[in-house]
């Protein structure tokens, strides 16, 4: 992309990219390429999809030291270390377990940064698909401890969200968290539940909660509230997902207890499909080529809800691909 064009692209980076945008590029000839696509919360963004064989990664048996570490950098995040002090604390606590590990330095700043790493690939992942997928409640799951602790809580509940995508399509994706004022355990989830397939009846009520200290509305579903406890299921919009703050109520949690992401089958965090060139709005530079495609260009329900993986080499005919969109 030549220079000139770099400070035009910032005007139109935050904004929606309809059909109808006039941009400073000239008309693109219609010749197709295969581009791999992902939702940065506002636009589509792809990158052409290259046919190269991917390798396996082999992965290193974890060692005892690195097992113990991680339990100890788990709970220094619990206990709220601040950053400056984590490497002191670790250090500290390794060398108490293990006095004789060698070059102890940096192994804490090699498992630092290996935390971190992992941390930042999981929240990405988690926001590609939460922004790329049609999602339309918000939903809150707390179990009645007169019906079961919190192991059978979280064993139950994934089995019965599993069972609820095999057999009604729902989809979901979302985190287990301890409540901040009576540790009891919690679910929060995007969902997607398609039209007439919700179980149980879904009852307003008038409800006191505790963190806000005020009476406030819920929506209880009956089959969740016999099985489970505590529930709501809240209406939930893509606008809410891009423009409020949903995301970040989920990906707290992450941060906070470095829990498991609870994700359905089939969730895409991107898709692969084929696009004209005048159906690009932008071209930038972002670690690489990268481009912006108008808003119209993929459909949600066709390209990314129907988007399925397929075994066998990336893009068998045309490159082909071992994705395809149903």
């Amino acid at each position: 992309m030549k220079k000139k064009h770099k400070k035009r692209l910032l005007d139109y980076e935050l904004t929606p990219l309809p059909r109808n945008t006039k941009l400073p590029f000239p008309e693109r000839q219609k010749t197709a390429k295969w581009y791999k696509i992902y939702k940065d919360g506002n636009h589509y963004v792809g990158t052409y999809a290259i046919n190269h064989k991917h390798k396996t990664p082999i992965r290193e048996e974890i060692s005892e030291e690195q097992r113990y570490f991680d339990n100890q950098y788990l709970l220094a995040i619990q206990q709220g270390t601040k950053r400056n002090d984590m490497f002191l604390t670790l250090k500290t606590a390794m060398l108490e377990r293990y006095p004789d590990l060698k070059d102890a330095d940096d192994f804490i700043t090699d498992n630092i940064k290996r935390k971190k790493h992992n941390l930042f690939a999981r929240l990405k992942r988690f926001k590609r698909k939460a922004n790329l997928n049609l999602w339309n409640k918000f939903v809150t799951i707390t179990y009645d401890d007169k019906k079961m602790d919190a192991d059978t809580f979280r064993r139950k509940l994934r089995k019965c969200l599993s069972n609820l995508h095999s057999r009604r399509n729902w989809r979901y994706m979302g985190v287990f968290e301890l409540g901040e004022d009576n540790g009891r355990l919690h679910f929060h989830a995007l969902m997607y539940i398609p039209e007439d397939n919700m179980i149980g009846e879904i009852v307003e009520q008038k409800d006191y909660s505790t963190k806000q200290h005020t009476m406030q509305i819920t929506h209880s579903n009956t089959f969740f509230a016999e099985t489970f406890g505590r529930n709501d299921f809240e209406d939930l919009s893509q606008n809410e997902i891009r423009y409020g703050n949903t995301l970040e109520y989920i990906t707290k949690y992450i941060h906070k207890t470095n829990e498991k992401i609870v994700y359905s089958r089939g969730i895409a965090s991107e898709i692969y499909k084929e696009i004209d060139d005048c159906d690009i709005a932008i071209e930038m530079l972002d670690f690489g080529l990268k481009f912006v495609f108008f808003d119209d260009v993929i459909d949600t329900e066709k390209d990314v809800m129907h988007f399925t993986y397929l075994q066998g080499n990336l893009f068998d005919t045309y490159y082909s691909s071992k994705y395809k969109t149903g």
